[in-house]
């Protein structure tokens, strides 16, 4: 299907500017009732219009940067520490929402910073587990290996944690334990550590009453949550075909953020199971494309990167879809490229242009000539 690797870049823009169009679709018609007092009917979807231009520059900027740059001791250990910088100021300064402590305002836009560190945390373990295997210490040194792996990770877990952002916690930590197993370290030494990690998340976790008492209401079913019960009444409502585009009920208020978390119940009102349908499988043709990517790709680096910006995007789909479907706990986690926030938009439009870069560096890998940088643009253009 993708011998022509030509295509396989051309599908790739096609699907992310597909979801980016329907994101702005959606958006018009179920956020114009939830607007600020006195400002404009589109103020949400002038607002992601903003957030998706800065987007595609993101996205424009990572697609021409060399993947291989993030290697450089520079680069990397300043990201790393730039993530560090920003998770401690939301904590210092940092706006505080539903008993969270999440967002920073900086020069008039709203920054979410546990957004950020997940594709720095990728980043940064991936070079770190690729420099572990050169030195074959992943082999001779495993526990060596896997604190330094974990210890990198676990800083910035700590960090999401004290904010009381479980979701991001949850998603940066599972990327530091996939991306530990997918450097070959032994098996059951790897058991052991996922084993103390599972159940230490979970005392933590469950030293928070509000999280306990979420997850407790969950299990009784007998009582749904009102967010929860708006969004399955939303789907429900769509049927099989959707109520039709623009005449939705829930956006009217009934249904909380439904411009950000719920987003996809929104969709599903207007848009039935056939729309929803749709819509998963092109994340799934995302999805799919990434992964192809990361196993016909020889360097070893790149491959760490893509399965962890797969892991990225495959845990906050399959979130926010259970959450929504009330399959887990309500919990705030956003539908990559379709729910309203720059912060999310940007990062996933980030992580979005490395893979078509390493894209880039597999016509040249398939090729198997030393294009110049001028020709292989032109190449692919």
């Amino acid at each position: 299907m993708f011998k022509n690797k030509k295509f396989l870049g051309t599908a790739f823009i096609i699907v992310i500017l597909f979801l980016l169009a329907v994101s702005l679709l959606t958006m018009a018609s179920v956020s114009y009732p939830i607007v600020p007092k006195g400002q404009s009917d589109f103020y949400y979807l002038y607002k992601q219009m903003l957030w998706m231009i800065g987007g595609l520059a993101c996205f424009s900027f990572a697609a021409m940067m060399n993947y291989k740059r993030y290697k450089e001791i520079k680069i990397f250990s300043a990201l790393y520490i730039i993530g560090i910088i920003g998770l401690i100021a939301v904590l210092l300064f940092g706006s505080k929402s539903k008993g969270a402590v999440r967002w920073i305002d900086l020069l008039g836009f709203r920054i979410q910073p546990s957004e950020f560190s997940k594709l720095i945390i990728i980043i940064v373990v991936s070079v770190l587990v690729e420099r572990l295997k050169k030195k074959n210490m992943i082999a001779t040194k495993p526990w060596i290996s896997a604190l330094i792996i974990l210890g990198v990770t676990g800083v910035y877990s700590f960090l999401i944690f004290a904010e009381k952002s479980y979701t991001s916690m949850i998603q940066v930590a599972a990327i530091g334990i996939l991306m530990l197993f997918i450097s070959g370290i032994n098996l059951p030494i790897f058991s052991i550590i996922s084993l103390f990690l599972v159940i230490l998340g979970n005392i933590l976790l469950m030293r928070d009453k509000y999280r306990v008492d979420r997850i407790e209401g969950h299990k009784n079913t007998q009582v749904i949550p009102f967010q929860v019960q708006q969004s399955l009444i939303a789907i429900g409502s769509g049927k099989l075909t959707g109520r039709g585009y623009g005449n939705g009920f829930q956006k009217y208020k009934f249904l909380p953020e439904i411009h950000t978390d719920y987003i996809l119940s929104g969709f599903a009102e207007e848009n039935g199971f056939i729309g929803v349908l749709f819509l998963i499988l092109v994340y799934v043709f995302l999805l799919a494309i990434i992964l192809m990517v990361a196993f016909k790709i020889k360097d070893m680096f790149a491959k760490y990167l893509l399965i962890g910006i797969f892991v990225m995007f495959a845990t906050q789909i399959l979130g926010n879809i259970t959450v929504a479907t009330n399959m887990l706990p309500s919990t705030g986690i956003s539908l990559p490229l379709m729910s309203y926030g720059g912060s999310s938009i940007f990062v996933s439009m980030f992580a979005l242009g490395i893979v078509y870069n390493v894209i880039r560096a597999l016509y040249k890998q398939e090729m198997g000539d030393e294009l110049d940088e001028i020709n292989e643009v032109e190449y692919m253009m």
